[in-house]
Formats: structure tokens, sequence, C-alpha cells
């Protein structure tokens, strides 16, 4: 059940609030707009995950679509200093070589929309919604964090264009947009 915090992060669990005073601080999403993705002890299952992991999470709410997401750490490489950079296939000029965790990665922010495994909503419809973050309108990537009825959490990286195969970690696509937005920016503009 806690196996999250069994593996170099049982010192995270002290820091994490309660469940009761992450309540206490959602603020209601209502009207025709509101996704309905997932509840409170979904939000909190990621919430959970992604403090045990280190990223930082901090929560976001969309009103229109109305849902609520998390804008987290995520260690990428940094730009490149004279390393040879390997095409990530969208002609940006790939990413830094340099892998996640070395000292030459970069601190970036990343989008994580928490969604319910029983959802019956989550179609594509609903997965373009997603997308519409009003604080990050030109965002190309989300991690899609899936929670499953016991509180088991799975994070997918989700793009909003069609991507070729990766080569490997260093080839992904920058996460953040040029003003400095949350992703990359779309290929449609």
């Amino acid at each position: 059940m806690f196996r999250r915090w069994q593996k170099d992060a049982v010192g995270k669990y002290r820091t994490l609030e309660s469940f009761n005073t992450f309540l206490a601080r959602l603020s209601p999403i209502s009207g025709p707009a509101a996704l309905g993705a997932c509840d409170p002890a979904d939000l909190y299952a990621v919430l959970s995950v992604l403090h045990s992991k280190g990223r930082n999470p901090q929560l976001q709410v969309n009103n229109d679509p109305g849902f609520y997401y998390f804008v987290t750490d995520a260690a990428q490489p940094a730009e490149c200093d004279g390393a040879a950079a390997a095409p990530s296939g969208r002609g940006d000029g790939g990413a830094c070589a340099a892998a996640p965790g070395s000292p030459n990665a970069s601190l970036r922010r990343e989008a994580v929309v928490p969604v319910s495994s029983k959802s019956l909503q989550l179609t594509t419809d609903t997965l373009n919604k997603f997308f519409q973050l009003e604080a990050h309108p030109h965002v190309s990537h989300i991690l899609l964090a899936t929670v499953d009825d016991d509180g088991s959490v799975s994070l997918v990286r989700v793009f909003n264009y069609v991507q070729p195969p990766f080569e490997g970690p260093e080839t992904l696509p920058p996460l953040e947009a040029e003003g400095g937005g949350v992703g990359g920016e779309s290929d449609d503009d």
C-alpha cells in the first residue's frame, strides 16, 4: 500500500499535507464546462506520487473547460552547450545529449492531468480539452496521470500532435514553450 514511500522517499512522507488540508484548499469546479475527470481522492493520490518523487507539485484549476491539474518539476536535458544535438523530428534542433539528473540537466515545468481509470468520459474530445490550459495556451504535451481504484498512479506522456518514435530520453522535445509556459509550442501554428 505504501510502496511509493519505500524507495528513497520516506523522508518526504512527513512533509506531505494531510488529505483534509488538501480537501479544504480545493476550489469547487461546477457548471456545464466541468469535465469531472477525477474525484478529490484521485487528485490526492497523484499529489502523493508527485510529492514522493520530489517533483514539487502545485495544484492548478482550469475553469473552461473545468478540471484540476498539477504543474510539476521535470529534470530534462539543458540546452546544448557545444554537445551534439540529437534530432527530435520536430525541426527544433533536438535536445541536449545530457541525461536527466546529470549536472548539465536543467529544471523545467510540466503539466500533469489526473484522470480516474473508471472515468467513462475519457474520449479523444476530452483529451483534446486537457490541452486547453488557460495559463499555458501553447502546451504540446502533458502527463496524463491515470488513477486506479487502489490508488495506483500511472503517468503517460500524451502529445497534441503526431510524434515520430523517440530514440532515447535525450531526444525528448523541450518541455517549455519559448515564452516560459508549460510544454513546447505546437507545429499547428
